[in-house]
């Protein structure tokens, strides 16, 4: 490719931005067609990189083969990562049920709400109250019906998309297991031939970042998630609300999700509670609210900071594009994709 630019004089700013252009386009491609397919082997060499040196001295210790000793951790985690969606499901589920008993409560303490707001507004301004009750309740049984017509079949008529991906996933994370039990017996062999090749040292330079900020970033989003949670959940718990540490530690979770936050949880929280009388509890939860968005705001910088080389600014940016680009899994590759950006255009032209 130089050969070819310098052939055609191209200026050094003109052969970067082809350079930097090709790279992009290269990463768009691997990252859309060929990421689905190396995606489970890829995973598989990290994972067998981290558990080897507990392997390897197992191995040494009991005599037993290296892959029989990688399948029995792998069974373990996978056991324990099980039990622990179990656990998660069971107690979203029992909130969901707690949830949906008491709607009745919660539609009569909205009704009674909603008649004292506009008697109050007939006293105070001469609007007829009635008049206003009686609209927004036709509204919110206009919503509740649009609900139910357009919303549920929806998704219902893509619970076979869901079965899909759930197949794939499980498929995934097989081809995934099988792959590390075969890379666990040469899994030395294979790194140093890796290292004894010159051609791949740009690559081997860039995965080395690329690994890093998976790590950081992994390592900073569990912090925040731990944080977040224990606020929450301590929080809730404190001012009495039922289930409070179940909602609390849900909204760590969802604080962790992109473009979801914990504004998914706390503001319907605090809504419920303003409308059973709590004013006090609903106070509490919006300023909750604004607590945990500010502790990310000033945890993710110092977590992350430069230790990636890319602005969070730019990490909000790769994963709205991901998301646009890729789908949900953009949520992911984005990100995974910028830092491959950065760092390539960095290894070309340190």
């Amino acid at each position: 490719m130089g050969i070819f630019m310098d052939k055609l004089k191209i200026s050094e700013n003109a052969r970067k931005y082809i350079q930097i252009s090709l790279v992009i386009l290269g990463v768009y491609f691997g990252m859309k067609y060929i990421s689905p397919i190396v995606s489970p082997f890829l995973l598989a060499f990290l994972f067998t990189g981290i558990i080897n040196p507990l392997v390897s001295g197992l191995h040494q210790k009991l005599k037993i083969k290296k892959s029989v000793l990688a399948g029995g951790i792998l069974f373990l985690m996978a056991g324990l990562a099980f039990l622990l969606l179990w656990f998660f499901l069971s107690l979203l589920w029992s909130g969901g049920q707690n949830l949906a008993l008491k709607l009745p409560d919660f539609q009569k303490e909205f009704g009674v709400f909603l008649n004292d707001c506009c008697c109050r507004l007939e006293d105070k301004f001469g609007i007829d109250g009635v008049v206003i009750e009686n609209f927004i309740l036709e509204q919110v049984d206009v919503f509740v019906e649009n609900m139910e017509v357009e919303v549920f079949p929806a998704v219902m008529g893509k619970s076979f998309d869901y079965i899909k991906s759930i197949a794939s996933g499980i498929s995934f994370f097989i081809v995934m297991m099988i792959a590390v039990l075969l890379m666990m017996k040469d899994y030395g062999k294979l790194v140093d031939k890796l290292k004894s090749e010159e051609e791949l040292e740009g690559v081997r330079t860039v995965c080395k970042k690329v690994v890093v900020y998976v790590k950081t970033f992994v390592k900073a989003q569990v912090t925040i998630l731990l944080i977040i949670s224990t606020i929450c959940a301590v929080t809730l718990g404190v001012i009495g609300m039922k289930g409070g540490i179940f909602y609390g530690l849900l909204t760590g979770f969802m604080d962790m999700l992109p473009f979801v936050g914990t504004g998914i949880m706390l503001i319907p929280l605090a809504l419920v509670m303003a409308f059973g009388g709590k004013v006090w509890q609903a106070v509490v939860c919006f300023v909750l609210y604004a607590v945990c968005a500010l502790a990310r705001e000033f945890l993710e910088p110092r977590l992350i900071g430069d230790k990636v080389g890319v602005w969070p600014v730019g990490i909000l940016f790769a994963v709205f594009a991901g998301v646009k680009l890729f789908g949900l899994a953009g949520i992911i590759k984005g990100p995974l994709a910028l830092v491959i950006i950065c760092e390539t255009y960095r290894y070309l032209w340190k």
